[in-house]
């Protein structure tokens, strides 16, 4: 099978350096570790990406047709504005799990709408690093693992 995307968003490379009170002490490389143990549980693998450019963003999830069997996408600030990476979400035809470290709809007004959410299986947010270990269980579940 295919690995799952493992699809951070802008400044996720900055986890553990970047408002620790809000999103905590780990780093990107720890969250990394995370999905590739959580997907082992179960037998599959990731691959993982990061970017703070929405177009390279789009540009792997459309890669992705060819390459994974499945999506865990935090887009980070593009969840609000990210029309473009919505579009490439819909063209993706296997399972898409969106989370975010912090739970959005107790944060600012602007960011309790997702345009991800929409395309995504499931959402998760607010259970910390965590979240991401939830969404490979989930990803996992829905591809019959």
């Amino acid at each position: 099978m295919r690995p799952i995307l493992v699809l951070n968003g802008p400044n996720l490379n900055l986890l553990g350096q970047r408002e620790p009170e809000i999103y905590g002490s780990d780093t990107l490389a720890d969250v990394e570790r995370l999905c590739a143990n959580s997907a082992a549980a179960h037998g599959l693998t990731v691959v993982t990406f990061q970017s703070n450019h929405e177009g390279a963003i789009v540009d792997r999830i459309q890669a992705a047709r060819g390459d994974a069997s499945a999506i865990l996408i935090n887009p980070g600030a593009y969840s609000h504005t990210s029309v473009a990476i919505l579009d490439a979400l819909g063209a993706f035809a296997g399972p898409v799990v969106e989370v975010h470290i912090s739970n959005i709809h107790r944060r600012e007004p602007f960011r309790h709408h997702s345009y991800v959410s929409s395309r995504a299986d499931a959402v998760i947010a607010g259970a910390g690093v965590q979240g991401y270990g939830f969404g490979i269980d989930r990803i996992a579940t829905l591809l019959g693992h």
